[in-house]
């Protein structure tokens, strides 16, 4: 299934899928702190992106969902890693090398992915969901795992994401 198709279809998705790979260009950050320190530095990147309206430096994206894609893993969750929010791009767009200037390219993998739905008051919703994968016994792959902020996340009442985690199958 295409990362495209899952995004669009998220509100009836859940489970394990295999996802093919994107790209994404935006505004990205190393996330030093542990877990106590990281939502500062998450909640400032968030500020930074609509501060600095990333989607009207990328005329050339796909659509308007928002991406939210972890990457460079040091180890597991509780190291460093990097956070890029931002838009699916035009595949060509990316291969012609186009001048980032201060924003970043980031390839999500191919790969197994656990969908998970996290609906209802925000942060909290998204909170608990990430938490429930700190705590599960979920083989994790800690190469991308990715957010989707798509329609339903922007729907009174809905505020739906879709949280993708990549995983190891056996």
């Amino acid at each position: 299934m295409s990362a495209q198709a899952a995004s669009q279809d998220y509100e009836v998705k859940a489970g394990l899928e295999e996802l093919d790979g994107f790209d994404v260009v935006g505004l990205s950050r190393l996330i030093t702190s542990g877990a106590d320190g990281a939502a500062e530095e998450i909640n400032q990147l968030w500020q930074d992106f609509f501060q600095m309206q990333i989607a009207h430096h990328l005329p050339e994206r796909l659509d308007d969902v928002i991406y939210a894609v972890y990457s460079n893993y040091e180890g597991d969750h509780t190291k460093s890693y990097r956070l890029t929010l931002g838009y699916r791009m035009k595949e060509k767009w990316v291969n012609d090398g186009n001048n980032l200037g201060t924003l970043k390219h980031v390839s999500v993998q191919n790969g197994s992915y656990a969908l998970m739905s996290a609906a209802g008051e925000q942060p909290k919703a998204l909170t608990e969901t990430w938490t429930a994968i700190w705590q599960s016994d979920l083989d994790r792959s800690f190469k991308t795992d990715f957010e989707v902020y798509g329609q339903r996340f922007f729907e009174e009442g809905v505020h739906e994401v879709l949280v993708a985690v990549g995983v190891n199958i056996k």
